[in-house]
Parts: structure tokens; C-alpha cells; sequence
């Protein structure tokens, strides 16, 4: 079998590891809280398609369909087809909070799966922190958005708008949200100048190659970025990079610090990037070509400005952790969702059926460590965007219900159908422009 013919294989496997175990916790959590109130459910399926097989038992038809994605529920009296008669256990002869607690109930499994997905990894395999320590500001190039802040050589950056830049991961996603994604935008720096506190407001600029937010500050060198991990077939591993490798300079910059080489990665998909690498004794000269995911270059490594230090964690430890990164990756996702609204940033940053399968796939050669953290990733941002006021999704449903409420009666069939037509025709074109973009 060749090798193109195994690694499709292995994409479709792992899209549907990732994606029908997360759509069936979505439709089994409206299930139980229906089944919870009573309201009749004739269907649960397993899968998708024809009927397979399956046992019926106390009204409900249990099965297993033909195409394994996930899943559904069909609620008693919820189609538009049905020959509805006002029976208790018809879904829309329920009480408006009942209906809403059962359309929430979908999204809040999908969060509950991430909160356990993540508390599981942290439980299983700790977690590994880098040094915290505030960058420094080692240079500022002349005529820059920088120097006209008043920022100067030797001031070590405290905070972006607000966000504090000890922790590295913290720093990177605060420059590039704040400063690579928001050219034009006026963003508020906290410095340190001596042990003075001095705030300075930059209007970030637009780097002419790529269009991209620039400053024109070079950040002060550190020790050596580490290669601390490698994605399987991802570009830094192709590129010959491995595990233990020092990099000393990109494109000619010699030394550069940790958070100038992410910068450079990120802004620098679909073009090679020159590294000099120290491996043991040896200085090695690479190229990579970061590819282009979710409007940015990655290069499928896993980089540190120091070894990190690991730490083995309690169970109770892990649930806090958890917690912790589903309030980080909630408030991610809505500063893209903001930003795409606004036109901020451009839509292919949403990554479609065809990105989703190749990070899958990545995630499910990396080993079940990776893959467990992409399940609950995945599940988190199931549960989110499910929630998103758009008709056909359970945002959508729940807008209805609050309006009907405003409006003490409820709306029409033919008037929810035509909504719900223009919802689904709404995501249908946007389902396909991501698709062409991926």
C-alpha cells in the first residue's frame, strides 16, 4: 500500500475519532435532559444514514447508523412534518425553560468533555513550565512605531493592553494577537524603565512585506530557543530539525531571542526560513517553511526559550489546571470570533473539515498525549460555536426562544422554517468558502 494511500487513511481515521465521539456527547447531552423532563425522544441514533441495527426500549429507538460521525436525536413533535397533537411528552408543549435547558444541554456536554479531557492530560502527564520573565526591549529601530512611543533600548515590557508577559506562551499570544493581527490598532505598553513604571501608547504599524502589525522593536537575546518537541511529518521535523536542537540564529539574526523567532515563524508561512542550529558540538545550518494554520506559520514544534522544569500533578491540581486552560482557550476563540466580525481577520483563519483531518491525523501520530489534548481543544470549540446566535445551530434556537418570550407567543412553523432555511443556506456558504480555503 503506498505511503499517500496510508496517510489518507490514517486522515479519515483520526476525523472521525476526533469528530464522532465529540457530536455524539453534543447529541446525548440533549438526549439525557430530555429524557430527564420526559419529552419523548422516538430516535438516538449512532451514526448518521440508514439504520444498521439497535433495540427499541421505552419509546426510544436506540441504533446504529450507517455513517459513523457522530450522531442525533429526534425529539417527540419537534418536525415540522409530524402530525403533532399537543401530547406532555411533545417537545414544543413544554415550558420555554425546559426547551432552552434541553437546547444547552448540547453545548454544555461538549464543555464538560474538554474540562475532562484536559483534567485527564494534566492528570496523566503533568504539566512542563519555562522560566517566567519579562522581555527586555534590546533594540528599536529608527523612524518606528516604537521610537515614536518613546520606547528605548534596556525597558523590559510588563504588560499589552492590560496583559501581563511574564509567562512566554502569554507573551507570544499577547504579540501576536496585539501586535501581529491589529496593524493600525493603538494598543497601551507597560514598561519598566529602571524600576520606573512608564506606560507608552503605540500605534502599530503595517509591515509592507505581508501586511502584517509592526512595531520595530528587537527583543532582548536569552539562552538559546530548545526544541523541546516534534510533530511526526510536520515541516520543522522534515526540515531535519530534532528534539534537544539549540537554535542560535533565523535569517541571519544571530543570536535571537525566543519571542523574535516565533514572531518570525508566524509571519512567515509558505516562505523558508534559514536557521543555524547548535546539535552536541556540531552547528547545523536548516531550512524550514512554516505552513500556514490558522493565519499563521507553524512549523509543528514544540519550542522553549529554556528546558522546562516538569511537574507531576494531583488530581485535584489537574482540575484546576483544566479549568484554567478552557478559560484561556474560551477567551482566545472569542477575541478570533470578535476580530473576524470586524474584519480584523481574514476568514481563512477558521480551518474547515479538511484543516480539522489534518490535525487530527498529526495529533494521532503524535501519540495519544497530543491527541487527547486536540479531543478536548475540539470539544471546547464544538461547545462554543454551537452557542453562536445563528439559526440551525442551538444559539440560533435559543435566540427564538427569547424572542418568543419578548413577545409572549410563539412564532409560527412557517416563520421558524424560514428562518431556520436562511440560517442553514447562511452556513452552508460559509462552510464552503472555508472549505475552499483550506
Amino acid at each position: 500500500m503506498s505511503e499517500s494511500v496510508v496517510g489518507f487513511l490514517q486522515t479519515v481515521l483520526a476525523f472521525v475519532l476526533v469528530l464522532a465521539p465529540l457530536v455524539f456527547v453534543h447529541e446525548l447531552g440533549h438526549f439525557l435532559v430530555a429524557k430527564a423532563f420526559g419529552i419523548g425522544a422516538p430516535v438516538f441514533s449512532l451514526g448518521f444514514g440508514p439504520r444498521l441495527f439497535g433495540l427499541r426500549r421505552a419509546g426510544t429507538d436506540y441504533r446504529v447508523s450507517a455513517i459513523p460521525l457522530g450522531g442525533y436525536v429526534r425529539l417527540a413533535g419537534d418536525e415540522a412534518d409530524e402530525q403533532r397533537t399537543g401530547a406532555p411528552e411533545e417537545f414544543l408543549t413544554r415550558p420555554k425553560y425546559q426547551r432552552f435547558l434541553v437546547f444547552i444541554a448540547g453545548a454544555s456536554a461538549n464543555v464538560l468533555t474538554a474540562f475532562l479531557a484536559f483534567w485527564l492530560w494534566f492528570a496523566i502527564y503533568g504539566k512542563s513550565e519555562i522560566p517566567r520573565t519579562y522581555p527586555v526591549v534590546h533594540s528599536v529601530e529608527t523612524d518606528s512605531p516604537a521610537e515614536r512611543a518613546g520606547i528605548q533600548a534596556g525597558d523590559r515590557l510588563i504588560a499589552i493592553d492590560g496583559r501581563d508577559l511574564e509567562d512566554p506562551e502569554t507573551a507570544v499570544q499577547a504579540l501576536q494577537m496585539d501586535v501581529l493581527l491589529a496593524p493600525g490598532a493603538t494598543k497601551q505598553v507597560s514598561l519598566d524603565r529602571g524600576g520606573e513604571a512608564v506606560t507608552a501608547s503605540v500605534v502599530v504599524g503595517t509591515e509592507p512585506r505581508d501586511g502584517s502589525g509592526y512595531i520595530g522593536w528587537q527583543l532582548a537575546p536569552g539562552g538559546p530557543t530548545v526544541v523541546v518537541g516534534l510533530v511526526p511529518g510536520a515541516p520543522a521535523e522534515s526540515a531535519g530539525l530534532q528534539v534537544g536542537d539549540r537554535i542560535l540564529g533565523a535569517e541571519g539574526r544571530e543570536p535571537i531571542p525566543y519571542l523574535d523567532l516565533r514572531l518570525l515563524l508566524l509571519k512567515s508561512a509558505g516562505r523558508p526560513v534559514a536557521l543555524r542550529v547548535q546539535r552536541n558540538e556540531a552547528v547545523v545550518d536548516l531550512s524550514v517553511t512554516p505552513r500556514d494554520e490558522g493565519g499563521g506559520g507553524k512549523v509543528g514544534a514544540e519550542l522553549s526559550p529554556a528546558l522546562p522544569v516538569h511537574q507531576e500533578l494531583t488530581w485535584v491540581e489537574a482540575a484546576g489546571e483544566s479549568v484554567r486552560m478552557n478559560i484561556q482557550l474560551s477567551k482566545t476563540l472569542a477575541v478570533v470570533l470578535k476580530r473576524l466580525v470586524s474584519r480584523e481577520l481574514p476568514l481563512r483563519t477558521m480551518s474547515g473539515p479538511i484543516g480539522i483531518a489534518q490535525y487530527a491525523r498529526q495529533a494521532l501520530v503524535a501519540g495519544f498525549d497530543t491527541f487527547l489534548w486536540l479531543l478536548g481543544f475540539f470539544s471546547l470549540q464544538l461547545g462554543i460555536l454551537n452557542l453562536l446566535p445563528i439559526p440551525v445551530l442551538d444559539g440560533g434556537h435559543i435566540l427564538i426562544l427569547f424572542v418568543e418570550g419578548v413577545l409572549r407567543r410563539d412564532l409560527s412553523d412557517r416563520v421558524k422554517e424560514r428562518v431556520m432555511q436562511v440560517g442553514f443556506v447562511f452556513l452552508l456558504a460559509f462552510m464552503s468558502i472555508v472549505v475552499y480555503m483550506d
